[in-house]
């Protein structure tokens, strides 16, 4: 499978400036900006769309037509199917929004941003923030498919919890794709996205489900945020029993994560500020 590919540190250029040139903007205004503009260019991507978004759902009603009518639990398997191939939509979306830092970096735009008064941790902001956006369509395209198409029946309740717990859970997933883009060299981001989704998608049970993985790769599910972000999006429709070991999994994946971008950022602006 093919990921989304990104959008160029040039393209991003054209989006709303940061900053008027004739009067200073305060640091929260630049990152606010500059969070618009990462995200007006990485929704006009039709390839990065597809991939995320008409993709998941083309596959939730290939596997719903197949798999949907049988009952689990109370409710349909293909509610269930809605819910991962969202989070599945999602993680294409949360992993490659955060990888594109690295053709910004590379493309010089970093150092411009800095230049221009975006600090490190403002430029961080903005991306984590664009990144959570673009993931919300993804999230939505899915959803809408099986309320509109499939004929599954959630309440208001149901729908909004299980969409919020799943965007939540996307954080984790975002700084995975900051930390790609950080630590690899562009020519290995779009192997190393491509490769790292699909391992995260079958371990987290996302297109296949647990209960077929053999005992050994069933206990190393259970340590992926893909897992997790699975459960919590089907707590949300089922409502009983909150997975806490897989918010406090998700939650060391965060802390994890955010450390490892936070130290690998402090590398590229120290390499950017030398030339």
């Amino acid at each position: 499978m093919t990921t989304a590919p990104v959008p160029t540190a040039r393209a991003a250029t054209r989006g709303p400036a940061l900053a008027d040139r004739g009067t200073p903007a305060s640091q929260a205004s630049r990152t606010v900006r500059f969070a618009i503009a990462s995200t007006t260019v990485t929704l006009r991507k039709g390839m990065f769309l597809f991939f995320t978004v008409a993709l998941p759902v083309l596959m939730f009603l290939m596997f719903n037509q197949i798999f949907g009518k049988q009952i689990e639990g109370g409710e349909t398997v293909g509610t269930f199917i809605m819910v991962r191939m969202a989070a599945y939509g999602g993680l294409g979306a949360a992993v490659n929004a955060g990888a594109i830092i690295q053709l910004e970096r590379t493309g010089g735009w970093l150092r411009q941003l800095m230049v221009a008064g975006l600090t490190p941790r403002s430029f961080v902001i903005g991306k984590m923030v664009a990144a959570m956006v673009v993931v919300l369509p993804a999230l939505l395209g899915v959803f809408c498919a099986g309320l509109l198409f499939a004929g599954i029946h959630l309440s208001a309740g149901q729908m909004v919890r299980s969409l919020l717990a799943l965007w939540i859970g996307m954080l984790p997933l975002v700084l995975l794709g900051l930390v790609v883009g950080l630590a690899l060299r562009p020519s290995a981001v779009g192997a190393a996205t491509t490769i790292g989704m699909m391992l995260l998608a079958v371990a987290g049970g996302l297109w296949f489900p647990y209960e077929m993985f053999p005992s050994w790769l069933q206990t190393i599910s259970r340590f992926t945020p893909t897992y997790w972000l699975g459960e919590l999006g089907t707590w949300g429709v089922v409502g009983d029993g909150f997975p806490v070991r897989g918010a406090i999994t998700l939650a060391i994946w965060t802390l994890v994560l955010a450390v490892l971008a936070a130290l690998l950022l402090g590398r590229a602006a120290r390499s950017s500020s030398r030339r």
